[in-house]
């Protein structure tokens, strides 16, 4: 049987030049007033945070279901049986549900691995599927091998201020005030304990002290060699970079990623934002 992989646009997959045969994508929709845009391929990341930066409003939605179906047309075309994919969670979009309709569609088999999160998790999981399928390995031991490494990761990100979050109705204008009345910077999150639920998850008074929370609580975890580790910005580069520091001084043994946040995330949390993530890298042998 010939497995092909898909994953979305929330990986950062059209910036990071992967090529291999058989990884598919397919982007996500960034709205702005009446216009939609496929995020990363008909607007740029730059251009995102320029909006951002304007304090405009914008939104996400989930790849349009006729171009998933065309996708998916596309690989059952090239001689592929199956799909396994690897997409934005659950939690934070429909794209699962239209993977599983599109596929039905078409006419072609599909498993979904929910990652319960986005960004480079999901990237990272997708070539390692591709990879590991390439090498002769079951969809049932990549599953098994996913699980390990999905269990041992996390997303962490710190909106600069609440104000974004308030206008984008995930957080009421009261509390908006009250958090920048208090200098409170929230410390959000999404994992496998959260379903891929932006879920709360400690509240201090600066950033740098955030950034100090998430070090610990990695630590706690025991994220170490064999581990990659993500920083990502929303026009924050020199936060991102200190960020990047302390990273590599409390972990020195992992694999670091340094980029800007895709605007999957961005358009919800705003300029100023920082992301962290982390993971277990999975086996590949």
């Amino acid at each position: 049987m010939k497995t092909a992989v898909v994953i979305d646009s929330g990986s950062n997959y059209y910036n990071e030049s992967v090529n291999m045969d058989g990884l598919f994508a397919i982007p996500l929709q960034i709205i702005h007033g009446d216009e939609s845009f496929l995020e990363t391929v008909t607007i740029s990341i730059d251009e995102v945070n320029d909006l951002l930066s304007k304090n405009e409003m914008l939104q996400t939605s989930l790849p349009v279901l006729g171009q998933i179906e065309e996708l998916f047309q596309d690989i059952k075309k090239q001689g592929y049986d199956k799909i396994l994919a690897i997409p934005i969670t659950a939690g934070i979009s429909g794209t699962i549900d239209a993977f599983y309709a599109a596929a039905k569609f078409v006419g072609i088999d599909i498993e979904v691995i929910d990652c319960y999160t986005t960004a480079w998790i999901e990237l990272e999981l997708g070539i390692a599927a591709r990879t590991l399928l390439d090498a002769g390995h079951s969809i049932e031991t990549i599953k098994e091998r996913f699980q390990e490494s999905i269990h041992h990761s996390d997303t962490f990100i710190i909106p600069d201020n609440l104000d974004h979050l308030a206008r984008g109705g995930r957080l009421s204008p009261l509390a908006a005030k009250l958090g920048g009345f208090l200098k409170i910077k929230p410390i959000l999150h999404l994992n496998e304990s959260t379903k891929g639920v932006i879920d709360p998850f400690e509240k201090v008074r600066t950033m740098s002290k955030a950034i100090d929370t998430v070090i610990e609580t990695m630590k706690n975890e025991g994220v170490g060699q064999g581990y990659l580790i993500v920083i990502a910005n929303v026009v924050a580069p020199e936060l991102a970079e200190s960020t990047l520091l302390k990273m590599k001084e409390a972990f020195p043994d992992a694999v670091f990623v340094n980029e800007k946040l895709v605007p999957t995330v961005s358009v919800h949390v705003g300029v100023g934002s920082i992301a962290m993530q982390y993971m277990k890298l999975p086996n590949l042998t």
